[in-house]
């Protein structure tokens, strides 16, 4: 399947020309002034006041272009639209053109981090004979991400806790004061606010039921290692990995090559995508 995504905001832009299997965001476009005030670089003490001050300059909506058809991601806070942006550049760019190229018709996908749908919602326009598990912790993203399935007509279960490597009830640190689109970690650190979620394991997700993932996104902001953990079983029978390895994060030194025996230890082959300035991402093939 031909697969040209570009991303753009009313007006829509003309569609480029078709390429094969790619996820290329190139653009956002009707937003100079969103992008100005975003270039400011406000501080937590303000991020409220700019999540109200901006709302009215930015965006409704983001439109990814994918071979003819329209995905849409609806944007209600600056933290949204920043998230959406990225994927206009490499290295998150690369990563999901890689992501969307490699999926199968019948692939179980499990999206670990899922937060607003970018993965999930592509994901589910790619496996017309397989499955979608969209695991999200923060409430306003999980609500967000399913207004984003609905406004793509597609279907995905929706897990609202966070993978961890037990299952129990966790302080889990928000970078924003509120509303959708923030990034929340477990490791307890660079958070604005902090909330209760539940956490369980991966493996006891499948023993109660939950298909096993064949590809496995996982993008948990330094709760890698916990939640590959919880998972050891299941990724036996992965084909794919990608996992996003915050080594910002990192409390502990070895992390980072933890991550990456796990992978290996399950037969996964592992190399670097790419790198970003606060960490890397790695990609598990098994071979056929």
């Amino acid at each position: 399947m031909s697969l040209t995504p570009d991303i753009g905001i009313r007006p829509r832009v003309r569609e480029s020309a078709s390429m094969t299997k790619e996820a290329v965001v190139s653009r956002v476009t009707g937003t100079a002034v969103a992008d100005a005030v975003r270039l400011l670089g406000f501080d937590s003490v303000f991020s409220d006041v700019m999540n109200r001050m901006t709302g009215p300059l930015l965006p409704d909506e983001a439109v990814f272009r994918i071979n003819g058809e329209e995905w849409r991601f609806r944007i209600s806070t600056r933290f949204e639209y920043e998230s959406l942006s990225k994927y206009r550049t490499d290295p998150d760019r690369l990563v999901l053109q890689h992501f969307v190229r490699s999926l199968r018709d019948d692939d179980v996908v499990w999206d670990v981090g899922a937060h607003v749908g970018v993965f999930s919602v592509l994901a589910a326009g790619q496996v017309p004979a397989g499955t979608v598990i969209a695991i999200e912790p923060l409430p306003e993203n999980a609500e967000q991400l399913r207004e984003n399935l609905k406004r793509n007509g597609r279907d995905a279960t929706v897990r609202q806790l966070a993978l961890d490597d037990e299952s129990r009830r966790a302080e889990l640190g928000v970078n924003s004061p509120s509303g959708a689109g923030a990034f929340g970690t477990l490791n307890g650190l660079s958070s604005r606010r902090r909330t209760t979620v539940q956490t369980d394991c991966g493996d006891s997700l499948v023993t109660d039921g939950v298909p096993a993932p064949t590809v496995l996104k996982v993008d948990v902001q330094g709760a890698e290692l916990n939640v590959l953990r919880g998972l050891q079983r299941s990724l036996l029978g992965c084909r794919i990995v990608c996992v996003n390895v915050y080594e910002k994060h990192f409390t502990r030194g070895d992390e980072g090559e933890g991550i990456r025996d796990i992978l290996e230890s399950s037969g996964l082959h592992v190399e670097r995508l790419a790198e970003w300035d606060g960490g890397h991402f790695l990609w598990g093939t098994r071979e056929s």
